[in-house]
């Protein structure tokens, strides 16, 4: 089966009060964001309802859904779809990455608006991983992203940095960037390009009736 990959992460057209209100209500919605690399621009869709996750990969170059996870925040389970062959697989788990060194936390105070919502930035460098990541985080009751986050387990340093954050609840990373402190670049980029909230069909969060299960 071919492999499915996902990245962390991460980041309006419409107006601020139709997009998000002052309830408790967790979001209810589609984010979609980019990752973008020296060698490569890939896109993602969350999609949320309640405790399911859907998060697609699109093709950079046929521009279609290459793969799939669904996520159970409540039973931390996750399957992975191959559209292309109609499989289905079960995804365990992996094990958390390790931080060599102890990453400097600092929230600067500093404040801009992206895709129309208010973000705080916050910094996490490690100098002994000769990394910094730079996250303006936006509140808007995205309940699900921190426990997505713990479930993947992914090893790339933005999803891991991020888990050192506190205080930062209901929140999401609008914006990430990775530099490199040793040649002072940028290595990867994590942006929002799209947020709406709105009612979605749970057959979303559903195995296909007509996808098999993969057997190795």
């Amino acid at each position: 089966m071919k492999k499915l990959f996902i990245s962390t992460l991460f980041v309006l057209p419409m107006t601020i009060g139709s997009v998000f209100n002052s309830s408790a209500q967790s979001f209810e919605g589609t984010i979609a964001f980019k990752k973008q690399t020296p060698a490569d621009t890939v896109n993602y869709v969350y999609y949320i309802k309640g405790d399911k996750v859907r998060l697609d990969e699109i093709s950079s170059r046929s521009k279609k859904v290459e793969g799939s996870f669904i996520i159970d925040l409540k039973t931390n389970s996750m399957i992975s779809l191959s559209h292309d062959r109609k499989l289905y697989m079960e995804q365990a788990s992996s094990t958390p990455a390790v931080i060599t060194g102890k990453p400097e936390v600092k929230k600067t105070g500093n404040t801009k608006t992206i895709q129309g919502m208010k973000c705080t930035e916050y910094v996490v460098k490690n100098t002994e991983e000769k990394i910094q990541v730079t996250y303006w985080m936006a509140s808007g009751n995205f309940d699900f992203f921190f426990k997505l986050l713990k479930i993947l387990n992914r090893k790339d340093k933005s999803s891991v940095y991020i888990l050192q954050l506190t205080g930062v609840d209901g929140m999401f990373p609008f914006l990430s960037s990775l530099i490199n402190l040793e040649t002072n670049t940028e290595e990867v980029r994590l942006e929002v390009t799209k947020v709406e909230k709105k009612s979605l069909d749970a057959n979303m969060f559903e195995i296909p009736k007509d996808y098999a299960k993969f057997q190795k």
